[in-house]
């Protein structure tokens, strides 16, 4: 059996795992932390003054302090991955000299420790993403404003979000495929399995990323090439298994600490914690998210009959202004609010709260919380049809309108047709 210890490592290789262990420290801390929920990485970040001056100064870029985008394909993020670069060069070189003249061993050791940093960080934050696709939380729903957004007006990351989110089974077994590799990552004896497995769908989320302008690109490329650093060492035994057709050696992961105490009492702690955290991160977003859905009053309503202060108000007259269009929607980036469209194209937004039983709904402003509650009663008068009446801003308002719902639509209307002709 090949283990980490059977191999040797010359110049080159020592140099090369140096590099790679400091990149990979580095980047991780502290943003790639998004496993561990009761971390703020801003609290226990050093990265943004050096990381501003190192753009500045080497790379002549200007920075909005307020607003870099960390994370999202910025300028901020090349420039910290260029000073990690530097930084890693110049440890690494450092490191071997010293390394030179303390003439001790310990390289497949320091390998063995990076392997379980990237298997339990690539694990934990597939595991993660994983489970926000499985409970839908990722990509979300269809909503009313997507529907009625044109194709031309979308850009290629909401089209991608638009495309997800459309298909439930697609998005849950994407999600599946990553827990389950992340899972398997976890442990030594199936990460190999765990790590192609992952290697596969990085592949393809890299791909979609690039393809759309998906504004975490690079986030999606580190992960994809940690993964490859877990197979790295399996690569001869994959060219003879699926290329050359010759036989192969097993490949043994080399435990971090050789009692077996130590090992399962660590493994027990970290998995416990996350096992617990996760659970109640989840459990949150899932009750936000449920209650950011109202299937009740959802959709968009044409105005057709609006008056003011018992007065008509048409729209197609230019020099009086009347509600055109209310979309009441739901989604988790705006839970319950409305757009208002006036006949001058002018739009106003709000929250709503709807009371079922009494029949009302309460507009409230989004960001002016001193602002005044705006309340409507309404009245289901036909099929989609409605009227509603209350005071805004002082003015006594009716109108009559037609609603058009999620059900209404062709892209949403109709679920998987195993037999397409079939009526």
């Amino acid at each position: 059996m090949k283990t980490l210890e059977n191999q040797k490592y010359n110049f080159k290789r020592k140099l090369f795992w140096r590099f790679i262990f400091l990149y990979i420290i580095l980047y991780i801390f502290p943003y790639g932390f998004e496993y561990i929920n009761e971390l703020n990485p801003e609290n226990i970040s050093f990265w943004k003054g050096i990381t501003i001056w190192f753009g500045q100064t080497f790379l002549g870029w200007e920075f909005y302090i307020n607003n870099l985008q960390n994370g999202f394909d910025s300028k901020y993020d090349y420039s910290r991955f260029l000073l990690i670069v530097s930084i890693s060069t110049i440890g690494s070189v450092i490191w071997f000299f010293i390394d030179s003249k303390i003439k001790y061993s310990y390289t497949h050791k320091l390998k063995v420790l990076l392997q379980t940093i990237l298997r339990y960080h690539i694990g934990l934050t597939l595991i993660l993403y994983g489970l926000a696709k499985v409970f839908l939380l990722q990509f979300g729903s269809l909503d009313i404003n997507d529907l009625e957004t044109n194709l031309g007006n979308q850009s290629g990351m909401g089209l991608l979000w638009k495309f997800m989110s459309y298909s439930d089974f697609y998005s849950i077994s994407t999600g599946l495929i990553e827990v389950i590799g992340g899972v398997l990552v976890l442990f030594r004896r199936t990460t190999f399995i765990g790590a192609f497995i992952l290697f596969i769908a990085m592949v393809n989320v890299v791909l979609v990323d690039i393809g759309y302008d998906v504004s975490v690109k690079m986030f999606a490329i580190h992960l994809l090439l940690m993964t490859v650093l877990l197979i790295f060492d399996n690569l001869k035994q994959l060219i003879n298994f699926f290329i050359t057709n010759k036989p192969t050696i097993p490949y043994n992961f080399a435990p971090l600490f050789n009692s077996k105490k130590i090992r399962y009492g660590l493994k027990g702690i970290i998995l416990i914690y996350f096992i617990i955290s996760f659970r109640n991160s989840f459990k949150e977003r899932i009750r936000t998210e449920k209650n950011s859905n109202n299937i009740e009053m959802t959709g968009i309503y044409e105005i057709d009959i609006f008056i003011k202060n018992r007065d008509t108000i048409n729209s197609s007259n230019g020099d009086r202004v009347g509600w055109k269009t209310m979309r009441l929607n739901c989604n988790k980036y705006y839970p319950k609010h409305v757009v208002i469209k006036n006949s001058d194209g002018q739009t106003q937004w709000f929250k709503f709260e709807e009371n079922v039983l009494d029949k009302t709904i309460t507009f409230k402003p989004i960001e002016n919380t001193s602002g005044s509650d705006y309340l409507f009663n309404y009245k289901k008068t036909g099929k989609n049809k409605f009227t509603f009446s209350g005071i805004y801003k002082g003015d006594t308002l009716s109108f009559s309108a037609k609603s058009k719902t999620l059900k209404d639509y062709l892209l949403t209307k109709n679920e998987t047709q195993w037999i397409r002709d079939l009526e």
